[in-house]
């Protein structure tokens, strides 16, 4: 029998990324990349973010989170240890690529076909079902932004931009997007944004012994164990809870977004509306009204941590909390603002979290939030 496309991906993604342990989700509060038979001790931590909050949040804050998003595909390349085009040969570096796609397509869309071409080092990406752009045509963070600083850190070449053409989030049939150097995307007749202020960060020991799997005090479920139940479900490329699809990144992604919205205008509270907004749709869409028994489900299995709420008043501890080498300065607004809005949507009651105390041990990084 011949396997449809969408069957074609969840199978090559069970069989290249899940049964080699590429992706490991099988350890309550924690999601791993571990890309070790690739790459020597590369091991990555992840979360599941909800699309809607990031759509929200190219809504209110528009094309500038292109930025953001090419800043944050450099840094993830470079703890990934991506290769580069110049330390492989063609045939290997093609193969990468290939693989690099397909990894993608598994959790990001139900097909992603590429076209590229070596000499100009310039990639066409053609796309059904990516995440955030088919919900608000925009795609400035993932489809143009993180494609871009990936592209940029693989080509050695900053001036890597991304542009995208068509979108189903525009009417288009799939969304379409094209990465080259400046200069070769100019000469295509394309405007795209320009960044080229980019850190390279490399995965050093303490991002990896704070980040490594422990034992959970209090979480009981992981993502494996959630979708083999149906609480999470994930067909076709997309993981989802009661519609809301999720998307997988890097954990760096929330501490590179809050550091580069703090830059901006009103744009921490943009970050912390959205957040709020979408952590009170999930509660409503949920059908729970309590938060303790909840969140501590929840959001390990998504990858945020082994943790434990209590109320009166309300508080959230996280023990191994993902780590980034920003978090001293972080003010976790994306993760408070998303558990404010689970306990305020659950209860009724406005409940905003807003004190925080961290601290690292050999335990990993834990994090306590509170009313």
């Amino acid at each position: 029998m011949r396997m449809s496309v969408k069957d074609r991906v969840v199978s090559w993604y069970v069989n290249n990324i899940i049964l080699p342990k590429i992706e490991i989700t099988d350890n309550p509060g924690f999601i791993l990349e571990n890309m070790s038979s690739i790459k020597p001790s590369v091991v990555l931590r992840e979360i599941f973010l909800p699309e809607s909050l990031v759509a929200c949040l190219e809504d209110r804050v528009g094309r500038s989170l292109y930025a953001v998003g090419k800043k944050f595909g450099y840094i993830y390349s470079g703890l990934s240890d991506f290769p580069r085009i110049d330390e492989l040969s063609r045939k290997e570096f093609v193969n990468f690529v290939y693989f690099l796609i397909r990894y993608t397509e598994g959790t990001y869309a139900s097909r992603i076909t590429h076209e590229l071409d070596y000499e100009h080092k310039s990639m066409k990406i053609a796309m059904t079902n990516y995440i955030v752009c088919r919900r608000n045509g925009m795609g400035s963070l993932f489809s143009e932004g993180g494609i871009a600083g990936i592209w940029a850190y693989m080509m050695r070449d900053k001036t890597v931009e991304a542009v995208q053409e068509t979108c189903q989030g525009r009417g288009d049939k799939r969304c379409e997007v094209i990465t080259a150097p400046y200069r070769v995307l100019r000469d295509m007749g394309k405007r795209p944004q320009v960044c080229t202020q980019l850190e390279k960060a490399t995965l050093d020991r303490t991002y990896l012994d704070i980040n490594k799997a422990r034992p959970a005090r209090w979480a009981s479920h992981s993502l494996k164990s959630m979708m083999e139940s149906g609480f999470f479900k994930y067909a076709h490329g997309q993981v989802t809870f009661k519609g809301e699809r999720f998307f997988l990144t890097e954990a760096s992604f929330m501490y590179v977004l809050e550091e580069e919205l703090r830059k901006r205008k009103n744009g921490l509270s943009a970050l912390w509306d959205v957040s709020f907004d979408c952590g009170k749709h999930i509660a409503a869409v949920s059908g729970q009204n309590d938060p303790s028994m909840f969140i501590p489900d929840f959001l390990p299995a998504l990858g945020f941590g082994d943790i434990m709420v209590t109320s009166h008043p309300w508080k959230v501890m996280v023990n191994c909390f993902p780590w980034g080498k920003w978090s001293d300065a972080a003010d976790f607004v994306m993760f408070r603002g998303l558990l404010s809005g689970l306990i305020t949507g659950m209860t009724g009651r406005g409940v905003r979290l807003q004190r925080i105390q961290k601290d690292v041990s050999g335990e990993g990084f834990s994090l306590i939030v509170q009313e």
